[in-house]
């Protein structure tokens, strides 16, 4: 049995990721998350934010590429990995505190949005004796403000969505999905 806290932290990214080089060239992204709690005001009956939390968040090497890439301040996120905490007075002479994650999973939080996955193209070694793991072409450079995810499509996708009612996005959901189910299923029998 391992020994360690490890936690799972849901909340916001509260700056954008950045990354830096430390020893033998290792890339490391800091990410900086905050946790606001709900509660319930018994006086009002009503819900209201409580004090918000933040942590340091490290992501190394291929994960902090991959955080740099996906999420900016406000994306919603929850971070499991390995919690530490470190104490320190400041220069006023009050003791302080804080918690540091180094993260094994981040992905954004998706009971507040969508998000839309892209699998990085992982290139296998050539062998000789695997001849499909040869060398692919580099795919061509897109010009500067291309990128891979359709940002105006989104946008537009999104502002349909908040045309229709609920019912009716579910009702036409529903219909793509009848759409789908009988193409896709085979013709009746013929009998003869």
């Amino acid at each position: 049995m391992s020994q360690g806290g490890y936690m799972t932290l849901v909340g916001f990214v509260a700056q954008d990721p950045k990354q830096r080089k430390i020893r033998d060239g290792v890339l490391v992204t800091d990410l900086r998350v905050g946790a606001t709690p709900r509660v319930l005001d018994r006086v009002t009956n009503e819900w209201r934010d409580g004090e918000t939390s933040y942590f340091d968040v490290s992501c190394w090497r291929r994960l902090g590429d991959h955080v740099r890439a996906s999420l900016h301040k406000g994306d919603p996120v929850m971070v499991k990995g390995r919690v530490r905490s470190r104490s320190w007075v400041d220069k006023a002479g009050v003791s302080r505190t804080a918690y540091d994650i180094m993260a094994d999973t981040v992905g954004h939080d998706m009971n507040r949005g969508v998000a839309n996955y892209l699998r990085p193209d992982r290139r296998p070694v050539a062998s000789e004796e695997d001849p499909a793991g040869m060398e692919r072409p580099e795919p061509p450079d897109l010009p500067e403000g291309a990128g891979m995810i359709d940002e105006e499509a989104i946008e537009q996708f999104g502002r349909e969505l908040d045309d229709l009612g609920e019912a009716e996005a579910a009702t036409m959901a529903l219909e793509e999905d009848e759409a789908a189910d009988a193409a896709a299923s085979p013709a009746p029998p013929v009998p003869f």
